[in-house]
Protein backbone atom coordinates (compact mmCIF):
# COMPACT_ATOMS: atom_id res chain seq x y z
CA UNK A 1 0.00 0.00 0.00
CA UNK A 2 2.94 2.29 0.86
CA UNK A 3 4.55 1.59 -2.47
CA UNK A 4 1.42 2.67 -4.30
CA UNK A 5 1.03 5.86 -2.26
CA UNK A 6 4.53 7.40 -2.84
CA UNK A 7 6.11 8.16 -6.16
CA UNK A 8 8.86 5.91 -7.36
CA UNK A 9 11.38 8.81 -7.64
CA UNK A 10 10.73 9.80 -4.04
CA UNK A 11 11.29 6.24 -2.79
CA UNK A 12 14.57 6.08 -4.69
CA UNK A 13 15.84 9.28 -3.03
CA UNK A 14 14.98 7.90 0.40
CA UNK A 15 16.72 4.60 -0.39
CA UNK A 16 19.96 6.33 -1.50
CA UNK A 17 21.44 8.31 1.42
CA UNK A 18 24.47 9.48 -0.61
CA UNK A 19 22.26 12.14 -2.40
CA UNK A 20 21.18 13.86 0.80
CA UNK A 21 24.21 16.23 0.71
CA UNK A 22 23.18 17.80 -2.62
CA UNK A 23 21.85 21.48 -2.59
CA UNK A 24 18.21 22.08 -3.18
CA UNK A 25 17.61 24.39 -6.14
CA UNK A 26 15.26 27.16 -4.82
CA UNK A 27 15.45 29.91 -7.58
CA UNK A 28 16.19 29.58 -11.28
CA UNK A 29 17.96 32.05 -13.71
CA UNK A 30 14.65 33.40 -15.01
CA UNK A 31 13.63 34.48 -11.51
CA UNK A 32 16.99 36.27 -11.01
CA UNK A 33 16.58 38.09 -14.32
CA UNK A 34 13.09 39.20 -13.34
CA UNK A 35 14.32 40.38 -9.91
CA UNK A 36 17.20 42.32 -11.54
CA UNK A 37 14.75 43.95 -13.94
CA UNK A 38 12.53 45.05 -11.04
CA UNK A 39 15.48 46.58 -9.16
CA UNK A 40 16.68 48.30 -12.35
CA UNK A 41 13.23 49.81 -12.93
CA UNK A 42 13.06 51.00 -9.32
CA UNK A 43 16.54 52.50 -9.52
CA UNK A 44 15.69 54.26 -12.77
CA UNK A 45 12.46 55.61 -11.30
CA UNK A 46 14.18 56.88 -8.15
CA UNK A 47 16.98 58.46 -10.20
CA UNK A 48 14.50 60.20 -12.49
CA UNK A 49 12.51 61.40 -9.47
CA UNK A 50 15.64 63.11 -8.14
CA UNK A 51 17.54 64.16 -11.27
CA UNK A 52 14.72 64.52 -13.81
CA UNK A 53 12.70 67.70 -14.37
CA UNK A 54 8.97 68.24 -14.84
CA UNK A 55 7.94 71.49 -16.55
CA UNK A 56 4.94 73.55 -15.47
CA UNK A 57 3.50 75.49 -18.40
CA UNK A 58 0.85 78.17 -18.81
CA UNK A 59 -1.38 78.23 -21.88
CA UNK A 60 -1.86 81.51 -23.73
CA UNK A 61 -3.52 82.95 -26.81
CA UNK A 62 -2.33 85.81 -28.95
CA UNK A 63 -1.30 87.00 -32.38
CA UNK A 64 1.84 87.05 -34.53
CA UNK A 65 2.88 90.62 -35.28
CA UNK A 66 5.50 91.99 -37.65
CA UNK A 67 6.79 95.38 -38.69
CA UNK A 68 5.11 98.55 -37.50
CA UNK A 69 1.45 99.38 -38.12
CA UNK A 70 0.43 103.03 -37.71
CA UNK A 71 -2.90 104.79 -37.77
CA UNK A 72 -3.27 107.92 -39.89
CA UNK A 73 -5.80 110.21 -38.21
CA UNK A 74 -7.79 113.30 -39.13
CA UNK A 75 -6.16 116.55 -38.01
CA UNK A 76 -9.37 118.58 -37.88
CA UNK A 77 -13.13 118.31 -37.56
CA UNK A 78 -15.47 118.31 -40.53
CA UNK A 79 -16.92 116.26 -43.36
CA UNK A 80 -14.52 113.90 -45.13
CA UNK A 81 -15.13 114.79 -48.78
CA UNK A 82 -12.29 112.74 -50.30
CA UNK A 83 -10.25 109.68 -49.33
CA UNK A 84 -7.52 108.82 -51.86
CA UNK A 85 -6.36 105.43 -50.54
CA UNK A 86 -7.51 101.81 -50.61
CA UNK A 87 -6.18 98.55 -49.21
CA UNK A 88 -2.81 97.83 -50.86
CA UNK A 89 -2.09 101.48 -51.75
CA UNK A 90 1.52 102.52 -51.14
CA UNK A 91 1.79 105.95 -49.53
CA UNK A 92 4.76 108.15 -48.74
CA UNK A 93 5.25 110.53 -45.87
CA UNK A 94 3.72 113.88 -46.76
CA UNK A 95 1.31 112.56 -49.42
CA UNK A 96 -2.15 114.17 -49.36
CA UNK A 97 -4.45 111.22 -48.76
CA UNK A 98 -7.73 112.86 -47.69
CA UNK A 99 -9.63 116.14 -47.77
CA UNK A 100 -11.90 117.55 -45.06
CA UNK A 101 -14.36 120.30 -45.87
CA UNK A 102 -13.68 123.61 -44.04
CA UNK A 103 -16.38 126.14 -45.02
CA UNK A 104 -15.56 128.50 -42.14
CA UNK A 105 -11.95 128.82 -43.20
CA UNK A 106 -12.97 129.37 -46.82
CA UNK A 107 -15.15 132.28 -45.67
CA UNK A 108 -12.27 133.72 -43.66
CA UNK A 109 -9.94 133.45 -46.65
CA UNK A 110 -12.39 135.32 -48.89
CA UNK A 111 -12.78 138.01 -46.26
CA UNK A 112 -9.00 138.36 -45.89
CA UNK A 113 -8.62 138.60 -49.68
CA UNK A 114 -11.21 141.38 -49.81
CA UNK A 115 -9.43 143.32 -47.07
CA UNK A 116 -6.10 142.99 -48.87
CA UNK A 117 -7.63 144.11 -52.16
CA UNK A 118 -9.16 147.18 -50.51
CA UNK A 119 -5.86 148.17 -48.92
CA UNK A 120 -3.99 147.78 -52.18
CA UNK A 121 -6.63 149.87 -53.90
CA UNK A 122 -6.19 152.55 -51.24
CA UNK A 123 -2.45 152.47 -51.80
CA UNK A 124 -2.97 152.93 -55.54
CA UNK A 125 -5.19 155.92 -54.95
CA UNK A 126 -2.76 157.35 -52.44
CA UNK A 127 0.13 157.10 -54.87
CA UNK A 128 -1.87 158.54 -57.78
CA UNK A 129 -3.63 161.43 -56.09
CA UNK A 130 -1.44 162.22 -53.11
CA UNK A 131 -0.34 165.52 -54.55
CA UNK A 132 -3.81 166.92 -55.21
CA UNK A 133 -4.17 168.52 -51.84
CA UNK A 134 -6.10 168.19 -48.70
CA UNK A 135 -9.41 167.53 -50.40
CA UNK A 136 -8.14 164.27 -51.88
CA UNK A 137 -6.55 163.35 -48.59
CA UNK A 138 -9.84 163.98 -46.87
CA UNK A 139 -11.56 161.64 -49.29
CA UNK A 140 -8.99 158.96 -48.63
CA UNK A 141 -9.48 159.37 -44.91
CA UNK A 142 -13.21 158.95 -45.36
CA UNK A 143 -12.66 155.83 -47.46
CA UNK A 144 -10.33 154.50 -44.81
CA UNK A 145 -12.97 155.06 -42.21
CA UNK A 146 -15.53 153.23 -44.33
CA UNK A 147 -13.07 150.37 -44.92
CA UNK A 148 -12.18 150.17 -41.25
CA UNK A 149 -15.83 150.22 -40.31
CA UNK A 150 -16.41 147.39 -42.75
CA UNK A 151 -13.56 145.47 -41.22
CA UNK A 152 -15.00 146.03 -37.76
CA UNK A 153 -18.37 144.73 -38.89
CA UNK A 154 -16.71 141.77 -40.57
CA UNK A 155 -14.68 141.05 -37.45
CA UNK A 156 -17.78 141.30 -35.27
CA UNK A 157 -19.51 138.75 -37.48
CA UNK A 158 -16.41 136.56 -37.21
CA UNK A 159 -16.44 136.99 -33.40
CA UNK A 160 -20.12 136.03 -33.28
CA UNK A 161 -19.43 132.97 -35.40
CA UNK A 162 -16.49 131.95 -33.17
CA UNK A 163 -18.59 132.40 -30.02
CA UNK A 164 -21.25 130.06 -31.39
CA UNK A 165 -18.54 127.65 -32.46
CA UNK A 166 -17.02 127.73 -28.94
CA UNK A 167 -20.40 126.94 -27.39
CA UNK A 168 -20.85 123.99 -29.77
CA UNK A 169 -17.33 122.74 -29.12
CA UNK A 170 -17.85 122.89 -25.35
CA UNK A 171 -20.86 120.62 -25.79
CA UNK A 172 -18.83 118.25 -27.97
CA UNK A 173 -16.00 118.31 -25.41
CA UNK A 174 -18.38 117.28 -22.63
CA UNK A 175 -19.43 114.32 -24.77
CA UNK A 176 -15.80 113.39 -25.46
CA UNK A 177 -16.10 113.93 -29.23
CA UNK A 178 -13.25 116.47 -29.53
CA UNK A 179 -10.04 117.26 -27.68
CA UNK A 180 -9.38 120.21 -25.36
CA UNK A 181 -6.77 121.66 -27.71
CA UNK A 182 -9.46 122.39 -30.31
CA UNK A 183 -11.51 124.35 -27.75
CA UNK A 184 -8.38 126.21 -26.65
CA UNK A 185 -7.64 127.08 -30.28
CA UNK A 186 -11.12 128.57 -30.73
CA UNK A 187 -10.68 130.62 -27.54
CA UNK A 188 -7.41 131.97 -28.91
CA UNK A 189 -9.17 132.95 -32.13
CA UNK A 190 -11.86 134.77 -30.09
CA UNK A 191 -9.21 136.67 -28.14
CA UNK A 192 -7.42 137.54 -31.38
CA UNK A 193 -10.68 138.73 -32.93
CA UNK A 194 -11.43 140.95 -29.91
CA UNK A 195 -7.94 142.40 -30.12
CA UNK A 196 -8.44 143.05 -33.82
CA UNK A 197 -11.70 144.91 -33.15
CA UNK A 198 -10.01 147.06 -30.52
CA UNK A 199 -7.16 147.72 -32.91
CA UNK A 200 -9.59 148.68 -35.69
CA UNK A 201 -11.42 151.01 -33.31
CA UNK A 202 -8.11 152.61 -32.51
CA UNK A 203 -7.50 153.03 -36.22
CA UNK A 204 -10.93 154.60 -36.58
CA UNK A 205 -10.04 157.10 -33.88
CA UNK A 206 -6.74 157.68 -35.62
CA UNK A 207 -8.48 158.61 -38.88
CA UNK A 208 -10.40 161.27 -37.02
CA UNK A 209 -7.13 162.72 -35.81
CA UNK A 210 -5.65 162.53 -39.27
CA UNK A 211 -8.55 164.50 -40.69
CA UNK A 212 -7.46 167.38 -38.50
CA UNK A 213 -3.97 167.16 -39.92
CA UNK A 214 -4.51 166.97 -43.66
CA UNK A 215 -1.12 168.42 -44.27
CA UNK A 216 0.55 165.25 -42.93
CA UNK A 217 3.57 164.13 -44.93
CA UNK A 218 2.60 161.90 -47.90
CA UNK A 219 5.53 159.58 -47.36
CA UNK A 220 4.40 158.72 -43.87
CA UNK A 221 0.97 157.93 -45.23
CA UNK A 222 2.47 155.59 -47.80
CA UNK A 223 4.54 153.83 -45.11
CA UNK A 224 1.48 153.33 -42.96
CA UNK A 225 -0.50 151.96 -45.85
CA UNK A 226 2.31 149.54 -46.70
CA UNK A 227 2.22 148.28 -43.14
CA UNK A 228 -1.51 147.73 -43.36
CA UNK A 229 -1.08 145.86 -46.64
CA UNK A 230 1.67 143.72 -45.12
CA UNK A 231 -0.58 142.96 -42.15
CA UNK A 232 -3.43 141.94 -44.47
CA UNK A 233 -1.03 139.71 -46.43
CA UNK A 234 0.22 138.03 -43.25
CA UNK A 235 -3.34 137.43 -42.11
CA UNK A 236 -4.27 135.94 -45.48
CA UNK A 237 -1.17 133.72 -45.44
CA UNK A 238 -1.91 132.53 -41.90
CA UNK A 239 -5.52 131.61 -42.73
CA UNK A 240 -4.46 129.95 -46.00
CA UNK A 241 -1.83 127.82 -44.25
CA UNK A 242 -4.34 126.88 -41.59
CA UNK A 243 -6.83 125.91 -44.27
CA UNK A 244 -4.21 123.75 -46.00
CA UNK A 245 -3.33 121.96 -42.76
CA UNK A 246 -6.91 121.36 -41.66
CA UNK A 247 -8.41 120.47 -45.04
CA UNK A 248 -5.60 118.41 -46.59
CA UNK A 249 -4.73 115.36 -44.52
CA UNK A 250 -1.19 114.12 -45.13
CA UNK A 251 0.30 110.75 -44.29
CA UNK A 252 2.87 110.87 -41.53
CA UNK A 253 4.35 107.51 -42.54
CA UNK A 254 5.70 105.55 -45.49
CA UNK A 255 4.16 102.14 -46.13
CA UNK A 256 1.28 100.10 -47.47
CA UNK A 257 -2.36 100.63 -46.51
CA UNK A 258 -3.56 97.46 -44.76
CA UNK A 259 -6.99 98.61 -43.54
CA UNK A 260 -9.34 101.50 -44.35
CA UNK A 261 -11.35 102.63 -41.33
CA UNK A 262 -13.78 105.17 -42.82
CA UNK A 263 -15.17 106.47 -46.11
CA UNK A 264 -15.83 109.75 -47.90
CA UNK A 265 -18.92 111.63 -46.73
CA UNK A 266 -18.49 110.75 -43.06
CA UNK A 267 -18.25 113.45 -40.38
CA UNK A 268 -14.95 113.06 -38.53
CA UNK A 269 -13.41 114.69 -35.50
CA UNK A 270 -9.79 115.60 -34.90
CA UNK A 271 -7.97 112.37 -34.06
CA UNK A 272 -10.43 110.05 -35.85
CA UNK A 273 -8.48 107.12 -37.42
CA UNK A 274 -8.77 107.09 -41.22
CA UNK A 275 -6.68 104.06 -42.20
CA UNK A 276 -3.79 101.87 -41.09
CA UNK A 277 -0.43 101.81 -42.85
CA UNK A 278 2.27 99.17 -42.42
CA UNK A 279 5.95 100.04 -42.58
CA UNK A 280 7.56 98.07 -45.43
CA UNK A 281 11.18 99.06 -44.80
CA UNK A 282 11.85 96.25 -42.30
CA UNK A 283 12.39 92.59 -43.17
CA UNK A 284 9.42 90.49 -42.14
CA UNK A 285 11.33 87.62 -40.54
CA UNK A 286 13.52 89.91 -38.44
CA UNK A 287 10.50 91.79 -37.12
CA UNK A 288 8.04 88.97 -36.46
CA UNK A 289 7.23 88.38 -32.82
CA UNK A 290 4.53 86.79 -30.75
CA UNK A 291 2.22 88.78 -28.49
CA UNK A 292 0.51 86.50 -25.98
CA UNK A 293 -2.11 87.25 -23.36
CA UNK A 294 -2.18 85.53 -19.96
CA UNK A 295 -5.05 85.56 -17.40
CA UNK A 296 -4.43 88.06 -14.61
CA UNK A 297 -4.09 85.37 -11.91
CA UNK A 298 -1.06 83.94 -13.72
CA UNK A 299 0.49 87.16 -15.05
CA UNK A 300 2.97 87.69 -12.19
CA UNK A 301 4.33 84.15 -12.55
CA UNK A 302 6.02 85.03 -15.83
CA UNK A 303 9.50 86.53 -15.93
CA UNK A 304 11.67 87.90 -18.71
CA UNK A 305 13.82 85.21 -20.35
CA UNK A 306 11.44 82.29 -19.69
CA UNK A 307 11.08 79.56 -22.30
CA UNK A 308 8.04 79.82 -24.57
CA UNK A 309 6.50 77.81 -27.40
CA UNK A 310 4.19 79.36 -30.02
CA UNK A 311 2.20 77.79 -32.84
CA UNK A 312 0.25 79.82 -35.44
CA UNK A 313 -3.34 78.81 -36.12
CA UNK A 314 -2.32 77.81 -39.66
CA UNK A 315 -0.04 75.02 -38.38
CA UNK A 316 -0.97 71.66 -36.79
CA UNK A 317 1.10 71.33 -33.59
CA UNK A 318 0.59 67.54 -33.55
CA UNK A 319 2.53 67.33 -36.80
CA UNK A 320 5.08 70.14 -36.66
CA UNK A 321 5.27 71.11 -32.99
CA UNK A 322 5.87 74.67 -31.79
CA UNK A 323 8.17 77.58 -32.59
CA UNK A 324 10.76 78.00 -29.84
CA UNK A 325 10.83 81.45 -28.26
CA UNK A 326 11.91 83.50 -25.25
CA UNK A 327 9.90 85.98 -23.18
CA UNK A 328 11.19 89.53 -23.77
CA UNK A 329 8.50 91.61 -22.06
CA UNK A 330 5.66 91.24 -19.56
CA UNK A 331 3.31 94.11 -18.69
CA UNK A 332 3.37 95.35 -15.09
CA UNK A 333 -0.42 95.57 -14.86
CA UNK A 334 -3.39 93.96 -16.65
CA UNK A 335 -3.70 95.60 -20.04
CA UNK A 336 -6.69 97.72 -21.05
CA UNK A 337 -8.47 97.56 -24.38
CA UNK A 338 -6.88 100.85 -25.41
CA UNK A 339 -3.44 99.54 -24.49
CA UNK A 340 -4.07 96.29 -26.37
CA UNK A 341 -5.03 98.33 -29.44
CA UNK A 342 -1.50 99.75 -29.60
CA UNK A 343 -0.24 96.19 -30.22
CA UNK A 344 -2.93 94.31 -32.14
CA UNK A 345 -4.43 97.36 -33.96
CA UNK A 346 -7.82 95.62 -34.10
CA UNK A 347 -10.67 96.62 -31.77
CA UNK A 348 -12.73 93.48 -32.43
CA UNK A 349 -9.79 91.20 -31.62
CA UNK A 350 -9.05 93.23 -28.50
CA UNK A 351 -12.65 92.95 -27.30
CA UNK A 352 -12.68 89.21 -27.98
CA UNK A 353 -9.48 88.60 -26.02
CA UNK A 354 -10.65 90.68 -23.07
CA UNK A 355 -14.08 89.04 -22.95
CA UNK A 356 -12.83 86.37 -20.54
CA UNK A 357 -11.37 88.88 -18.07
CA UNK A 358 -8.28 91.03 -17.41
CA UNK A 359 -5.09 89.90 -19.18
CA UNK A 360 -1.35 90.50 -18.93
CA UNK A 361 0.49 91.14 -22.20
CA UNK A 362 3.59 89.05 -22.93
CA UNK A 363 5.99 89.57 -25.86
CA UNK A 364 8.08 86.62 -27.04
CA UNK A 365 10.96 86.60 -29.52
CA UNK A 366 11.20 83.66 -31.91
CA UNK A 367 14.45 81.74 -32.19
CA UNK A 368 15.95 81.97 -35.70
CA UNK A 369 16.89 78.96 -37.83
CA UNK A 370 18.04 79.67 -41.38
CA UNK A 371 17.78 75.97 -42.26
CA UNK A 372 13.99 75.88 -41.81
CA UNK A 373 11.59 77.13 -44.49
CA UNK A 374 9.89 79.58 -42.11
CA UNK A 375 13.17 80.92 -40.76
CA UNK A 376 12.39 79.90 -37.17
CA UNK A 377 13.44 77.03 -34.93
CA UNK A 378 10.72 74.43 -34.29
CA UNK A 379 10.41 71.63 -31.75
CA UNK A 380 10.11 69.23 -34.71
CA UNK A 381 12.94 68.56 -37.15
CA UNK A 382 12.47 71.57 -39.44
CA UNK A 383 8.89 72.74 -39.12
CA UNK A 384 6.27 73.22 -41.86
CA UNK A 385 7.07 74.45 -45.37
CA UNK A 386 5.04 77.65 -45.01
CA UNK A 387 5.86 81.26 -44.22
CA UNK A 388 4.54 82.70 -41.01
CA UNK A 389 2.67 85.94 -41.67
CA UNK A 390 1.93 88.80 -39.34
CA UNK A 391 -1.64 89.14 -38.12
CA UNK A 392 -2.06 85.36 -37.71
CA UNK A 393 -3.68 84.28 -34.45
CA UNK A 394 -1.69 81.82 -32.39
CA UNK A 395 -1.59 79.80 -29.19
CA UNK A 396 1.37 79.35 -26.92
CA UNK A 397 2.83 77.79 -23.82
CA UNK A 398 5.19 79.46 -21.36
CA UNK A 399 7.36 77.37 -19.03
CA UNK A 400 7.15 79.02 -15.62
CA UNK A 401 8.77 76.30 -13.49
CA UNK A 402 10.98 73.20 -13.74
CA UNK A 403 11.25 70.91 -10.72
CA UNK A 404 12.23 67.37 -9.81
CA UNK A 405 9.35 64.85 -9.69
CA UNK A 406 10.22 64.05 -6.07
CA UNK A 407 9.46 67.63 -5.04
CA UNK A 408 5.99 67.20 -6.50
CA UNK A 409 5.29 63.76 -5.03
CA UNK A 410 6.41 64.54 -1.46
CA UNK A 411 4.08 67.53 -0.97
CA UNK A 412 1.29 65.48 -2.53
CA UNK A 413 1.82 62.69 0.05
CA UNK A 414 1.93 65.26 2.86
CA UNK A 415 -1.31 66.76 1.70
CA UNK A 416 -2.90 63.30 1.24
CA UNK A 417 -2.00 62.20 4.78
CA UNK A 418 -2.78 65.67 6.20
CA UNK A 419 0.75 66.13 7.55
CA UNK A 420 0.68 69.92 7.27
Amino acid sequence: MAAGFFRKSALEKLSTPEKLDQLIKVTGPKAWIALFTVFLALGTGIGWAVVGRVKTKLNAVGVVLGGEVHEVVATSQGQLVKLSVAIGTNVKEGDIIAEIQQPELIQQIESAKAVLADRKLEMGKLMSYGSQGTQLEGEIINQNRISIQGEIESEKKKLSFLSNQLEAENNLLEKGLIVKSQVANTKQQIDASKNTIERLKSQMAETSSRKLNLGFDLQQKITLQNQRIAEAERNLQFISERYDIQSNIRSAYDGEVVEVLTDAGVMVAAGTPLFKVKNLHEKKITKLKGVLYIPSQDGKKIKKGMEAFVVPSTVQPQEYGFIKAKVTYISDFPITQQGMMTSVKNDQLAKGLLASGPLFEVHVEFEKDTASFSGFKWTSAKGPDILIKEGTSCTGKITIKQEAPATIVVPAFKKFFDLY
